[in-house]
C-alpha cells in the first residue's frame, strides 16, 4: 500500500463517514482548550510533523501561577 494514497483515502472514508469537520485542521487557542478542561481528563494534543506546542503551554501556565506543568511525550511512530 502506498502512504500516499492511504492517506488520501483515509481522509476520503473520515469525510464520508464522519463529516467534513474531522480532517480539518484544529486551531484552538490554548485558553479556549483550558476553559473546557477537567482535572480528571488529560488533555492530548495529536500534532503534525514539527508542531510544538510546549512553550504555548507553558507560558499560559506561568501567566495563571500553574507552573510546571505535567507533560509526557509520546514519540514518534
Amino acid at each position: 500500500m502506498r502512504q500516499d494514497r492511504t492517506i488520501l483515502a483515509s481522509e476520503q472514508f473520515i469525510k464520508d463517514v464522519l463529516g467534513e469537520e474531522y480532517v480539518q485542521p484544529v486551531t484552538d487557542l490554548i485558553n479556549e482548550i483550558y476553559e473546557e478542561m477537567n482535572p480528571h481528563i488529560p488533555v492530548l494534543y495529536l500534532l503534525s510533523a514539527g508542531a510544538d506546542p510546549t512553550g504555548s503551554v507553558d507560558e499560559y501556565a506561568k501567566k495563571h501561577k500553574q507552573f510546571p506543568t505535567g507533560k509526557v511525550s509520546m514519540g514518534e511512530a
